[in-house]
C-alpha cells in the first residue's frame, strides 16, 4: 500500500513539472527580431536589461563557450584581462576587437562605456606620434561612447554618457594640445558627421556638437525622468552654455570676430537661462543660482518685519551688551583698525562677536516682554532661518561655479570695444609672425593694450583672481614682449596693464621687468635724497667763502652768479656742483700740516674755489673734469 501511493506521489510530481514547462517556455521565450519574446523578455526590453546581442560574439570563441554554459561572469572576466594585456603590448587592432565583444556582453553596464571610451580617447591616442593618428583614436573613443549611448537609450542612466559624450568631444578635441589640427579635422569629417550637419555648417564646430550632446542629456531628464546619478546639477546643467562659450572664444582666436560676438550673445542668454534653472542641493534644497538678489531682499524685508515688531530693541540690546564688555574690549573696540595692535583686533574681534544680536535671540526677547506676539514672532524666524538658509546656499554654490564672472565674461565680450581690442592684438600677432612686420605689429598691439585697458576699467571686477580674463591677457603680453624682444626694445614703464602683470604672472615670467621697474621707481627718491645730503654741506662751504671775499668786489661778482645758477638749476644742478665741491673738501686735508694756512683767509688761497665754481655753471661737461682732477690732487 505504501509503495503503491509513493509511485503515485513520484508520477504526480513528474506529470505537474511536464505541465509548467509549457507556461514557463511561454513566459521565457528569447525576443526576436520580429517578436518580443515572453513575458521576461518583455520586462528586460522594459527595464533595459536585454542582452539580445549575444549571438554578436565570435561562434568560435572561448567567449562564447562560457556565456552559452552561464558563466557570462567568468567571460567577462577574461575579455577584461585580454584587454589590459592587449593594451600594455600596444596592440591596438585585438583591443578594438576585445571591447567590441565586451560591449557584447556588458551593453547596459554604464561604467564600462565611460571607462573604455576614456580608455581610447585619451590613453590609447597619445601613444602615437602623428595627430592625424592621434584624432583617429579619439574619434574611435567618442564613436565606442555613441554606441554606448544607443544601446542604453531606456537605461535610466544614459544621461550620464549624454554628459560624458558631450565633454569628450568638447575638451578632448578643443583643449588638446593639437586643438587646432583636431577642430580642422573635425569639421571635415564626414565619415563621422555624414550629411548631418552638412559638410562646412557651423554645427559641425566640436563645441557646438558638445552642447548638443550636453542639452540630449538634459532632456532625457527632464522629458524621460532619467537620472544623472552622482553628478553635480549645477555642473550638469551649467555645460550647454560653457561649450557655446567655448565656441565663442575658439572663433575668435581664429578671427572670426563678428561671428564671434553674436556667439557670444547666445552664450549670456544661455547662461542666464541656467541662473533661471531651479538647481537641488545637496541637501534636497532646490536653489536658483541667478536669483540671489531677490533672496537677499526677502532676507532684508523679513529682518524689517521683525524688528518692527518691537522697534529699538535690537539696538537696545546692542548697547546692553556692550556695556558689558571689558574696559580692554571697549578701547579696541573704538580704536581705529590702522592703529591696532595685534592684540587689539583679537579683542575688537571678540568685542563684535559678543554684541551682535541675532534673530532667535531678538525673537526669545520679543516673546518675553510681549508675549501675545509670540505665534507672529514664530512664523517670521521660522520663514527668516529657511530664507537665510537658502541665501548661504546659492552664494556658496555660484562660488563654486564662478556664476558672476561667467557672467560678465558673456556681457563684456559683446561690446564692441572688446571685439576691436581682441581684433587688433589677433591682427598684430598676425603681422609679426606671418609677414615678420615688427613695427606694424607692436603698433597694433599698442592700440589694442588700450583697447583692453578701456575694457577693464568698464568691467573692474574683470581683475579678480578668480577670473580667467587675466590670465587670456598675460598670453597677450608675454607675445607681445617677445616681439619687443625681437624689435630690440625694453619693456615700457608706461605700459597700461602693469596691475595685471603683478596679479596674474602665476608662473613669474615678468620677475627681472618687475624687479626692474620698482628699482627704476625707487631710484628718483634714492637720488634726490642723496643731492639733498651733498648740498647741505656745499652751502656751508659756501659761506665763509662769500663773506671772506666781501672785501674784494671781483670775488664777490663771480660767486654772486654762481649762487643763483646753483638755485635755479633745482636737482640736476644740485647733483652736478656736488662732485665739484668734493675736491675742494678732499684738498683740505693736504693743507693740514700748514695749520696756520688753513685758519687764516688768504686771497690767493680762496681763488681756485672761487674760479672752480662759474665753471661749473657755464660748462657742465667741464665740471666732471674738473672732479676727477680734484680728485686725483686729492689722492
Amino acid at each position: 500500500m505504501n509503495k503503491q501511493a509513493s509511485f503515485q506521489r513520484k508520477v504526480a510530481y513528474f506529470l505537474g513539472i511536464v505541465i509548467l514547462l509549457f507556461p514557463l517556455a511561454f513566459l521565457s521565450r528569447p525576443a526576436t527580431v520580429t517578436e518580443g519574446g515572453g513575458l521576461l523578455s518583455q520586462k528586460k526590453q522594459q527595464y533595459g536589461l536585454s542582452q539580445a546581442s549575444l549571438g554578436e560574439i565570435d561562434p568560435a570563441s572561448e567567449t562564447m563557450k562560457l556565456a552559452t554554459l552561464g558563466l557570462r561572469g567568468l567571460a567577462v572576466n577574461q575579455l577584461w584581462r585580454k584587454a589590459d594585456e592587449y593594451k600594455k603590448k600596444e596592440d591596438w587592432t585585438n583591443l578594438t576587437a576585445t571591447l567590441e565583444q565586451l560591449a557584447r556582453l556588458q551593453p547596459n553596464i554604464i561604467t564600462f562605456w565611460k571607462f573604455q571610451s576614456w580608455n581610447v580617447s585619451y590613453n590609447v591616442s597619445v601613444q602615437f606620434d602623428d595627430y592625424r593618428d592621434r584624432y583617429y583614436y579619439v574619434r574611435e573613443g567618442i564613436e565606442f561612447l555613441q554606441q554606448g549611448v544607443q544601446k542604453n537609450k531606456e537605461n535610466r542612466q544614459v544621461p550620464q554618457l549624454w554628459w560624458d559624450l558631450g565633454w569628450f568631444v568638447g575638451h578632448k578635441i578643443g583643449r588638446a594640445d593639437e586643438s587646432v589640427q583636431y577642430r580642422e579635422l573635425f569639421k571635415n569629417d564626414d565619415e563621422f558627421h555624414g550629411d548631418d550637419p552638412p559638410p562646412g555648417s557651423d554645427e559641425r564646430d566640436n563645441w557646438l556638437v558638445s552642447k548638443k550632446e550636453y542639452n540630449n542629456g538634459i532632456i532625457s531628464v527632464q522629458e524621460y525622468g532619467k537620472s544623472i546619478g552622482k553628478k553635480s546639477e549645477k555642473i550638469f546643467y551649467s555645460s550647454p552654455a560653457k561649450s557655446q562659450m567655448s565656441y565663442a572664444e575658439a572663433i575668435e582666436n581664429e578671427g572670426e570676430f563678428a561671428k564671434g560676438q553674436n556667439a557670444w550673445k547666445v552664450a549670456s542668454d544661455d547662461w542666464s537661462e541656467f541662473g533661471d534653472r531651479w538647481i537641488e542641493h545637496s541637501t534636497g534644497r532646490r536653489l536658483q543660482l541667478g536669483h540671489e538678489d531677490e533672496l537677499a531682499a526677502q532676507v532684508k524685508e523679513l529682518e524689517g518685519q521683525l524688528s518692527d515688531l518691537a522697534p529699538g530693541l535690537r539696538d537696545k540690546m546692542v548697547e546692553e551688551r556692550r556695556a558689558q564688555l571689558s574696559e580692554a574690549q571697549r578701547t579696541a573696540l573704538h580704536t581705529p583698525e590702522d592703529k591696532r595692535t595685534d592684540e587689539q583686533w583679537a579683542l575688537a574681534g571678540e568685542a563684535e562677536q559678543a554684541i551682535q544680536v541675532n534673530d532667535l535671540q531678538l525673537a526669545k526677547r520679543l516673546e518675553s516682554e510681549h508675549p501675545e506676539l509670540r505665534k507672529q514672532v514664530g512664523i517670521l524666524v521660522q520663514k527668516l532661518a529657511d530664507m537665510r538658509t537658502n541665501l548661504i546656499f546659492t552664494d556658496r554654490y555660484k562660488s563654486d561655479a564662478n556664476y558672476d564672472y561667467w557672467k560678465l565674461r558673456a556681457e563684456f565680450e559683446q561690446t564692441d570695444t572688446a571685439v576691436e581690442a581682441r581684433s587688433k592684438i589677433f591682427e598684430g600677432k598676425k603681422a609679426w609672425k606671418e609677414n615678420q612686420d615688427t613695427v606694424t605689429a607692436k603698433k597694433l598691439y599698442d592700440e589694442g593694450f588700450v583697447l583692453w585697458n578701456e575694457v577693464l576699467q568698464n568691467f573692474p571686477e574683470l581683475r579678480d583672481p578668480d577670473g580667467t580674463t587675466g590670465d587670456d591677457l598675460m598670453v597677450f603680453i608675454v607675445d607681445y614682449r617677445d616681439l619687443l624682444n625681437a624689435k630690440g626694445d625694453a619693456f615700457p614703464d608706461d605700459f597700461l596693464l602693469w596691475d595685471i602683470i603683478e596679479n596674474f604672472d602665476v608662473e613669474d615670467q615678468f620677475s627681472e621687468e618687475l624687479a626692474q621697474r620698482e628699482r627704476r621707481k625707487n631710484k628718483p627718491a634714492e637720488e634726490s635724497s642723496d643731492a639733498e645730503q651733498e648740498s647741505a654741506p656745499a652751502s656751508e662751504d659756501s659761506t665763509p667763502a662769500t663773506d671772506e671775499s666781501a672785501t674784494e668786489p671781483a670775488a664777490e661778482e663771480e660767486s654772486t652768479p654762481a649762487e643763483m645758477t646753483e638755485e635755479s638749476a633745482g636737482e640736476e644742478a644740485s647733483a652736478e656742483e656736488a662732485p665739484a665741491e668734493e675736491p675742494a673738501e678732499e684738498a683740505t686735508p693736504t693743507k693740514e700740516p700748514g695749520a696756520e694756512a688753513a685758519e687764516q683767509p688768504s686771497t690767493e688761497g680762496e681763488q681756485p674755489s672761487e674760479s672752480v665754481e662759474p665753471s661749473d655753471t657755464e660748462s657742465g661737461g667741464e665740471a666732471e673734469e674738473d672732479s676727477s682732477a680734484g680728485e686725483n690732487s686729492g689722492q
